[in-house]
C-alpha cells in the first residue's frame, strides 16, 4: 500500500514537473522576439560627390556611383572592396567615405 501512494505520488509530482517546464518554455518562446532592422546602404559619386541611395551612375557625371566603405582608384573610378593598388592603372585605392567627412574633390 505504501509503494502505491508512493508511486502515485512521485507519478504526479513528475507531471507537474513537466508541466511547468513545457509552460516556461512556452513562455519563452512568445516573449522573445526577433527585430530585424533595415540597413540603407549609400552610394556617392566619386567625382562630385553627389549621394544616392541606389546603385547606379551619377546623371551630372555619368560616373558610376561607389558605395559607402568600399575603394576606389581617383584616376579610373574603379571600385573594390579591400584596400591596394587599382588593377587597372596601378594607383592606390582611396576609401569612400561619406559627405560629412571627406568634402568633394576640387576641380
Amino acid at each position: 500500500m505504501k509503494t502505491l501512494v508512493t508511486g502515485i505520488f512521485l507519478s504526479v509530482l513528475s507531471l507537474t514537473a513537466f508541466a511547468q517546464t513545457s509552460t516556461t518554455t512556452k513562455t519563452t518562446k512568445s516573449t522573445t522576439k526577433t527585430t530585424t532592422t533595415k540597413t540603407t546602404v549609400t552610394y556617392r559619386c566619386p567625382v562630385c560627390g553627389m549621394s544616392s541611395d541606389k546603385a547606379g551612375e551619377c546623371a551630372k557625371d555619368k560616373t558610376t556611383f561607389i558605395k559607402l566603405g568600399e575603394y576606389y582608384c581617383p584616376d579610373c573610378y574603379m571600385s573594390q572592396a579591400k584596400p591596394g593598388k587599382c588593377s587597372m592603372c596601378g594607383v592606390d585605392m582611396k576609401k569612400m567615405e561619406s559627405a560629412s567627412t571627406t568634402p568633394a574633390p576640387k576641380k
